[in-house]
């Protein structure tokens, strides 16, 4: 068996074809979808990059926290990856997210091998003295702070070709990976792109794809938050919407060579592909509540991270968006020629039950996901009737009808019936204590799952 699992970093669901957008170019995405199993209620789980991604390549959650912590894997801790080599099978990991393999954040760990494309976000992978700091914009409205900056605009400077770009590069060395190695029976092959997270910045032919000539202010990594509070213009907002849709574009384009290279090898009917993303991304759409970017704690001035600074007390909280807690997954089984739609709930950790079930690996009792293999081949409906996610201060609970949010520390709980209201404009917890009493009742499961139980109370 071959299985490849493609991590595409903040890719909103919504900016795919497949997924109902008419105006952003995906054709290479939307290609795949109709020969594939478009699950519809895909949803995040631990928040945000390196917590999803111990969800995925651990299967379950930390210890003595709800939900998983921004850290690297503990050593007691059992990878997919180990527990594919435990079968003989030889994994490889092709990434560009830094964070998730540099300053002991070892997500490589159980590989057989991988690779990492260095540069990222203000990774410190190279030094220029030539390259001058320049802010394109007040600092307070750029997320990071002035060293994480020129290490930026240092690692961007030499850009020429589309392969300069890191998703594509990424891409690149995946296909030679695959063109190396595409004769073994078996293979894991992990692909994790940043983009289309921020910095904004494809390549100016795909922005002037979605808005050419613009000349005003480039926020290029804006500070999380409140637009009207931030001072963002609608001018400025459509810009940052467009340069986010050329990197959904760029990301596309690389995923459409890789489809190719599948077909030119000969392996695409031999390979389990899935697509999908960590979480989402505000760009003040509706259903946004006023937000850019995916912070769900801002300070009192609206904002958070203003250039790498702490936020201004009291913080706010806001429930996970569905911009950012509904996710794209995409599934195509070997040989599939025939696309359908999936309603089941799901959830990062199905994704590791659904590697090992590939490979014909029992799942250990203490994984939490279930293996969608029986779901795309019509044998079972449904892994669960609701996804419970957050971080280690808030849990939510989502329902293809329900938004449920509770915080520690006895703050107000938030109720959003997103088939009345999909913009979850309304809270109606007030009008419906039967559905929260419900609804919280998932948190407690949760916790309990955890042995979590005497955080109850903290919920409440």
């Amino acid at each position: 068996m071959k299985v490849i699992l493609i991590y595409a970093d903040s890719l909103r669901r919504d900016h795919l074809g497949a997924y109902g957008n008419k105006w952003i170019h995906t054709p290479n995405l939307d290609r795949l979808a109709g020969v594939s199993s478009v699950f519809e209620h895909a949803y995040i789980g631990s928040f945000p990059t390196v917590p999803t991604r111990r969800d995925v390549l651990l299967g379950l959650g930390d210890k003595q926290v709800p939900f998983n912590r921004w850290k690297g894997i503990d050593p007691d801790e059992t990878t997919l990856a180990q527990r594919l080599a435990e079968k003989k099978v030889p994994s490889m990991m092709v990434t560009d997210v830094q964070n998730t393999v540099t300053r002991g954040i070892n997500m490589d760990k159980g590989f057989s091998a991988w690779s990492v494309n260095r540069g990222q976000e203000g990774d410190p992978c190279w030094l220029d003295d030539g390259v001058p700091l320049e802010f394109p914009v007040e600092h307070r409205l750029i997320r990071y702070t002035a060293e994480r900056w020129q290490q930026i605009l240092t690692n961007r400077a030499h850009r020429r070709v589309e392969d300069d770009w890191f998703a594509p590069h990424t891409y690149s060395m995946a296909i030679e990976w695959l063109e190396r190695n595409h004769t073994r029976d078996d293979f894991f092959l992990y692909i994790d792109t940043f983009d289309p997270h921020e910095p904004w910045d494809p390549p100016q032919w795909y922005e002037d794809m979605y808005d050419a000539g613009f000349k005003g202010r480039r926020l290029d990594a804006p500070t999380y938050g409140l637009v009207r509070k931030l001072g963002y213009t609608k001018r400025e907002v459509q810009n940052v919407r467009a340069r986010y849709a050329g990197e959904v574009t760029m990301v596309d384009a690389s995923m459409g060579r890789l489809l190719a290279t599948l077909e030119r090898l000969g392996i695409e009917d031999e390979t389990l592909l899935i697509f999908t993303s960590d979480h989402g991304i505000y760009l003040d759409y509706p259903g946004d509540n006023g937000m850019i970017c995916k912070a769900n704690t801002l300070g009192d001035d609206g904002a958070i991270m203003a250039a790498g600074e702490p936020p201004k007390q009291p913080l706010h909280y806001y429930p996970h968006w569905t911009g950012v807690c509904r996710i794209p997954l995409i599934v195509r089984m070997p040989g599939q020629g025939k696309g359908q739609r999936v309603r089941a709930i799901t959830q990062p950790w199905d994704l590791t039950a659904t590697v090992l079930d590939a490979f014909g690996i029992a799942k250990a009792p203490e994984l939490w996901g279930e293996s969608l293999l029986p779901i795309v081949r019509g044998e079972r409906r449904k892994n669960r009737d609701a996804a419970v996610l957050g971080n280690n201060a808030h849990a939510q609970v989502m329902t293809p009808q329900w938004m449920y949010a509770a915080w520690r520390g006895q703050r107000p709980k938030v109720l959003h019936d997103l088939k009345s209201d999909p913009d979850q404009v309304r809270d109606v917890a007030a009008s419906n204590p039967d559905v929260v009493k419900r609804l919280h009742k998932k948190v407690i499961a949760h916790l309990r799952r955890q042995q979590l139980g005497d955080l109850a109370t903290e919920y409440e």
